[in-house]
């Protein structure tokens, strides 16, 4: 272990805020990483090197430049768990700063051992994130029994089952608001306090949570917990549930469900949460390429201007949510029943097929769909 230039400059901030002494932290080459005098940092200090190569527990300077770089004032090793990872240099007459130096040594042990252990728990957040990033990937070439111990003593228990939830925000605004790490850290103790042993991440620009939840009741309710809480925060976001994954070795395919039910979320544009069990066309339709569903609907609505069938689709769209009813369409659009009854002729004969027809619907249905992939 050695002492960090990071790590020194945020030492010798924290001591100078409440001790007066110039102060200066030395690495174990014995250049000035830390000072309260600036001029001195990236300078070598003679006295430090010393200490380092001859095993000194302190080292008094009577005078300036005794050693190359060095003034008047005393030099104490410093120690985590009995190495040497530096030197503490107070300026000053040692009568004056004994009685503060063993105080300031210990104060900076103790803070480079907090920020040791901080980077520490970073690293392992670090290799944790990149072990579920392989796990949902591709977890059926990724998942040996080595690989299950590794994620064990990554303090990841994929032998757990596990059902997977994906959340987003709503609207691209949030995101200037707040990045999705930020969101996860501050959600994250709501998911443990439903479940203790939830695993959270963010991978494919998505919050992940891995729950040991598994019936459908309890992840619905984690899912609007979630929501609940980032609404506190001023997020808005939508939750996509899977369809529960054999075990680990399938829960890349169960991430991709998630994913899925998460997508139907954004192209509904009114559904907050959504399970893969309750999507149906979205499961195929998927594979067909974006060009394909493009020209579908350039081919059904042809010669229509762009305003022209949003304007069409967002009719047609709230006719099929309330089941074909005109009065309730017409309420939902704020319109007549009369001028609803006008729209949904004008589209039949420019297009050919009427919406009112059950035959026709079917076109319109995947018209609808594919109108709300290509504006996603």
């Amino acid at each position: 272990m050695e002492l960090q230039e990071n790590q020194a400059k945020a030492i010798v901030k924290e001591i100078n805020q409440v001790l007066p002494q110039k102060i200066n932290l030395m690495n174990r080459n014995g250049l000035i990483i830390a000072s309260t005098d600036p001029e001195r940092v990236n300078t070598y200090h003679g006295g430090a090197a010393c200490i380092i190569r001859e095993g000194l527990d302190e080292l008094r300077i009577s005078y300036d430049d005794e050693f190359p770089g060095t003034r008047r004032g005393t030099n104490f090793v410093l120690k985590v768990e009995g190495e040497p990872i530096g030197v503490l240099g107070i300026t000053g007459e040692y009568e004056e700063i004994l009685p503060l130096a063993n105080i300031i040594r210990k104060m900076t042990e103790l803070l480079v051992h907090q920020q040791e252990y901080a980077r520490l728990q970073s690293n392992l957040r670090y290799q944790q994130s990149l072990f579920l990033a392989e796990v949902l990937a591709h977890s059926e070439v990724f998942l040996s029994r080595e690989q299950l111990e590794h994620g064990r003593d990554l303090g990841i228990d994929l032998q757990v089952p596990r059902r997977i939830l994906v959340a987003d925000f709503v609207a691209r605004d949030n995101e200037l608001l707040a990045g999705r790490h930020e969101v996860l850290q501050r959600l994250e103790p709501v998911v443990r306090k439903a479940d203790s042993r939830c695993i959270c991440t963010v991978t494919s620009q998505l919050m992940v949570f891995l729950t040991s939840i598994c019936d459908r009741e309890g992840v619905y309710e984690l899912a609007e917990r979630l929501r609940e809480a980032a609404g506190r925060q001023g997020w808005d976001i939508c939750v996509g549930i899977d369809g529960q994954a054999q075990d680990s070795i399938h829960l890349s395919g169960a991430f991709l469900q998630a994913k899925k039910a998460l997508q139907s979320c954004h192209r509904k544009g009114n559904i907050r949460i959504k399970g893969y069990d309750e999507i149906n066309m979205e499961i195929f339709a998927d594979m067909i390429p974006l060009m394909v569903k493009q020209r579908y609907v350039q081919k059904i609505f042809k010669g229509y201007t762009r305003q022209e069938l949003a304007e069409a689709i967002n009719t047609l769209e709230c006719f099929f949510e309330h089941d074909g009813s005109i009065t309730r369409t017409a309420e939902a659009l704020f319109i007549h029943k009369n001028t609803l009854q006008q729209h949904l002729k004008r589209i039949a004969a420019r297009t050919g097929y009427d919406p009112r027809s059950l035959r026709s619907s079917a076109v319109f249905y995947l018209v609808i769909y594919f109108y709300q992939e290509m504006n996603l």
